[in-house]
């Protein structure tokens, strides 16, 4: 599919304020790269960058090593999917899937058809095999009661499968149309112009009548989709995407689901070298999100594109994404797979911001062997490793980040490196089905741990908990980088 580069690039608005600042990626092909971060951090810009849907104000970007600063956004071979769907509400799903294949001009392969007589015999059958089909199809459905347009969806999803079998019986009979060297005809019609005399011309009109008999190269043309080519490739993505027997009804009679499958496949059908999603689950409940991140997750995996997909939700980009690509104030904060986001955090912002519920964060001092919580007494002794990588900080200000499923009660005997204990007492518990969630206070900060459900703690109750020390991380509380 294709491969992106992204070099230096800025976006500046005419007020002056920039949204994106001296932006550098690469993406690979076939990677699922996800933009995450919070409203206004720059995501959606740098997307629609990408789309030509805003202007570069400096730096570059690449689709295929080749520069798309100044190339118009239709010809850059991408596809959009947006968070309002953007159907056209007066078409059928199948005319919003091959709108853009409509509109679309290609190269296609020549081919010419041989045995006609054979072929034509061939789709008479056809013809009759899925009339006598559709008798019975709709003899049955009647039979059942079915509403009308249950039967009139019945007959359109026949009428198309007729169409796509014709052209599969077509494909038996094509053969492929040679033809001679055209560059080459053309390059000898200049030398003519610039020939000495008649004998000269002479020759190279004998090389041209040559050149023409050589009929070694496949011939092909410049041309729109003819109906039955668009007929095959809106079917074949709708029943991927299942679609199929939705094709005839129009946008106001599905569901938020079905019309975001029928924005996908508007996208897919195009087979572009790149898809764009714009916060394409935002408009959908809960439950539905979940039922299309894993549908958009097959769908990638089917067809091996390179997807650039932007969200606020970190549960999508921790859920989908080969690559994530964390960003706040406009600046990339962070690059890498989900599992380093999650546990190699770069600083404070992708640490609080990936993981749900988020890091704890505990301010405090080292005093050359403990980590001591501010505006309390108590200490956690740390082992050789984590006082070695604090040597340089040795009674200054940092901020210990654990995350809430890393802090457990002392009693567990799951965890092979734990801190010595100390006390909390339950603000608040959430019960989730699987897992508990207890809210604590320590002096002013606010502790969350997350175990399993099978634990039981009452409000106000004190409990003595633990640290798993293989999973704590410091961060230096000036520059917010992670101590590593």
């Amino acid at each position: 599919m294709a491969v992106l580069h992204f070099r230096n690039v800025n976006k500046i608005y005419a007020n002056n304020v920039q949204a994106v600042f001296d932006f550098n990626l690469d993406i690979e092909d076939k990677e699922f790269v996800v933009f995450v971060g919070p409203s206004g951090c720059g995501k959606s810009t740098t997307l629609r960058m990408v789309a030509g849907l805003e202007e570069i104000s400096s730096g570059e970007i690449y689709i295929d090593d080749v520069l798309i600063n100044d190339v118009p956004p239709k010809d850059r071979n991408i596809a959009m999917v947006f968070q309002n769907y953007a159907l056209y509400p007066h078409m059928t799903v199948f005319d919003n899937m091959a709108f853009s294949l409509q509109m679309r001009k290609d190269l296609f392969p020549v081919y010419k058809i041989e045995n006609v007589e054979e072929l034509n015999k061939e789709i008479q059958s056809i013809e009759e095999d899925y009339k006598q089909k559709e008798s019975e199809g709709v003899s049955a459905l009647k039979a059942k009661k079915a509403i009308k347009e249950e039967i009139k969806d019945f007959v359109y999803r026949n009428k198309l499968a007729k169409q796509y079998a014709v052209e599969q019986a077509k494909e038996k009979y094509k053969v492929r149309v040679m033809t001679y060297d055209h560059d080459k005809v053309e390059e000898l019609h200049e030398q003519i112009k610039k020939a000495q005399n008649e004998e000269e011309k002479a020759k190279i009109y004998e090389e041209i009548e040559k050149v023409r008999a050589n009929l070694n190269m496949p011939a092909f043309e410049y041309r729109h989709y003819t109906k039955n080519e668009i007929t095959e490739k809106v079917v074949k993505v709708a029943e991927t995407i299942g679609l199929e027997q939705y094709l005839k009804r129009k946008p106001g009679a599905l569901s938020g689901g079905q019309r975001q499958r029928v924005a996908l496949g508007r996208a897919i059908v195009r087979n572009p070298k790149v898809f764009l999603m714009d916060e394409p689950l935002s408009n959908l409940d809960a439950k539905l999100r979940v039922q299309m991140r894993t549908e958009i997750s097959k769908i990638y995996q089917q067809l091996g594109v390179t997807v650039i997909y932007v969200t606020h939700d970190q549960t999508e980009a921790m859920t989908m994404a080969t690559k994530i690509v964390c960003m706040k104030d406009g600046r990339i904060q962070q690059i890498g797979s989900p599992k380093e986001l999650f546990n190699t955090p770069s600083n404070l912002f992708v640490a609080g911001f990936i993981g749900s519920p988020a890091m704890n964060f505990i301010n405090g001092v080292f005093d050359g062997k403990n980590f001591v919580f501010e505006g309390t007494d108590i200490k956690i002794k740390l082992d050789k490793n984590h006082i070695d990588l604090l040597k340089d900080y040795v009674d200054k200000e940092l901020v210990l980040g654990v995350r809430p499923e890393n802090i457990v009660f002392t009693d567990d005997k799951t965890r092979a490196h734990l801190s010595n204990g100390f006390n909390m007492t339950c603000d608040l518990s959430e019960l989730l089905g699987h897992e508990l969630i207890i809210y604590n206070y320590l002096s002013d900060n606010r502790i969350v741990v997350k175990t399993t459900a099978i634990d039981e703690i009452k409000n106000g109750e004190e409990k003595e908990y633990c640290l798993d020390l293989d999973r704590i991380h410091f961060f230096d509380k000036e520059t917010t980088n992670r101590i590593q």
